[in-house]
């Protein structure tokens, strides 16, 4: 958030908050909540107005079009999920339990406040639009990243015999976290099925004894439904 500096006392300095910039993001918190409650088709320009209580036209002052206040909504979001990831470890924990505590926030992560549900409304858009499919990209580098560096913490201290390259088992992880979150949100699977699943297959890839990941994660052979 952009501010300036002015001094209101003598040896007292303030800042002044940008305006716009709060309305920005307002604007951007509105086009989540009604892209969270009426899907992406649902959030339109006008929807998006509405939502933060102001006129469609006034709205394109603050942002160019209406793919741009997507485009910021959608980032917003991506930069929240990766908050979570890195606010379920702590440099403490060792490289299984880092791993447990990742895939856990991974596949629960944004569902209890919607920043999954928005994510994956607009994960269709980027084989049409280039921005979103950059945000996308984004997000997907990020969350290969944080799993590479826990394989190779891991490889170091010999909790981990990788069975494949660590950045083929980073990619693997992540995209397997994909399709199964969607999984959750479209109700055709229950998180701890999910955790399971995510456990088991981490711990395959990666010579983890069976059951030991799973118990750090709380999830054992949970029921597909």
């Amino acid at each position: 958030m952009s501010t300036e500096m002015f001094a209101s006392a003598p040896g007292v300095v303030v800042a002044k908050v940008d305006k716009k910039e709060i309305r920005r993001g307002e604007i951007v918190a509105a086009a989540q909540a009604v892209a969270a409650r009426d899907g992406a088709e649902g959030a339109t320009l006008r929807a998006i107005a509405a939502e933060a209580g102001m006129a469609a036209n006034a709205v394109l002052y603050y942002f160019g079009s209406h793919a741009e206040i997507i485009a910021a909504a959608v980032r917003a979001s991506s930069g929240r999920f990766l908050e979570k990831l890195a606010e379920s470890v702590d440099p403490d924990m060792s490289p299984t339990a880092r791993l447990a505590a990742v895939m856990s926030a991974g596949t629960t992560a944004g569902l209890d406040d919607d920043v999954s549900r928005i994510l994956y409304e607009y994960w269709p858009h980027m084989l049409r639009d280039p921005e979103q499919r950059r945000i996308q990209d984004e997000l997907t580098s990020a969350q290969e990243q944080i799993y590479r560096d826990i394989i190779d913490a891991g490889t170091r201290s010999g909790e981990f015999s990788p069975l494949l390259d660590p950045a083929k088992i980073a990619r693997t992880l992540v995209a397997q976290e994909d399709g199964l979150v969607m999984d959750v949100l479209a109700g055709s699977a229950g998180s701890e099925y999910v955790l399971d699943l995510m456990g088991s297959l981490a711990s395959a890839l990666l010579g983890l004894p069976a059951g030991a990941l799973l118990e750090r994660m709380g999830a054992r052979s949970a029921p597909a439904t």
